[in-house]
């Protein structure tokens, strides 16, 4: 039994994206930080050594005049030294403080990534278009001055092109057959799924449906030069092009493939006899 009807393919949880887009940014974020609190010991007798080196290079230089410049430059170097040995354990200490996977800090962050998404305070949809998602999630990719959060915004961007873009066969509609499938020549994807065979549409933003049918609706398929009377609408068929055809009581659908599919459609028509 052949079924033409709406598709899912392209529907996501909304909700369920951003979480888990946002723990695997975090989690990966928290693995990048110190485990341990920094060494204080090492900026302190850094601190101190330059601290006295300063002094002894100041007062070397007051002592021998005409090299004074070289020895306050050394001075100098010593204090930007002793700065930058502060400002780096500053800097780990910070980021030990706020990354240690404290309770607050993570719902802190987590309300704030999930806000970017919500509109006028509005709650999530369980379920919608991926390329309505995505239409939120463009915008604020690599915008956001949060780590955490410019990462799980680009994880939530991929995803959404795996989901838009799958990694499928491509085949043409040959014959129009339905209210949602009134045009010729409509790109759809081809799946086999759960011993059924799906062909939906490729047009993710707005997609018309799918056509499901069973391995019993397969009436044939072949290279299209071993079909004769077909007349096809909406333009022609390439010359080495192959076609599917499925058929129930109800309709009768030629399918086009490239020539490059055939040892794919060999594979999952096995039960059945290429058209000679």
């Amino acid at each position: 039994m052949i079924q033409i009807k709406d598709t899912e393919r392209y529907n996501i949880n909304p909700m369920e994206l951003i979480g888990d887009a946002f723990e695997t940014a975090y989690t990966r974020y928290a693995e990048e930080q110190p485990v341990a609190p920094p060494d204080l010991a090492m900026p302190i007798f850094t601190g101190i050594s330059m601290a006295l080196l300063c002094v002894l290079f100041i007062l070397t230089g007051l002592e021998y005049p005409d090299e004074k410049i070289t020895w306050f430059i050394l001075a100098i170097v010593c204090v930007a030294f002793g700065v930058y040995s502060a400002v780096k354990y500053m800097k780990k200490r910070k980021q030990y403080r706020s990354a240690a996977g404290k309770p607050s800090t993570i719902k802190s962050k987590r309300e704030k990534f999930y806000s970017l998404f919500l509109k006028d305070g509005k709650e999530l949809p369980e379920s919608v278009l991926a390329g309505e998602m995505l239409k939120t999630v463009s915008p604020i990719i690599g915008k956001q001055n949060d780590q955490v959060n410019n990462t799980a915004v680009r994880e939530i961007s991929e995803e959404l092109a795996r989901v838009n873009n799958p990694p499928l066969t491509v085949c043409k509609l040959v014959t129009p057959c339905g209210e949602k499938f009134n045009q010729p020549k409509k790109r759809l994807y081809f799946k086999e799924e759960n011993g059924k065979f799906v062909f939906f549409d490729s047009d993710w933003m707005k997609p018309k449906g799918e056509i499901v049918c069973d391995e019993d609706d397969i009436v044939s398929f072949g290279e299209y030069s071993k079909y004769s009377g077909i007349n096809p609408s909406g333009g022609k068929i390439r010359p080495d092009a192959v076609l599917v055809e499925i058929q129930d009581a109800e309709n009768h659908i030629y399918f086009e493939f490239q020539n490059d599919s055939l040892p794919q459609l060999r594979k999952a028509f096995s039960g059945k006899k290429e058209k000679k």
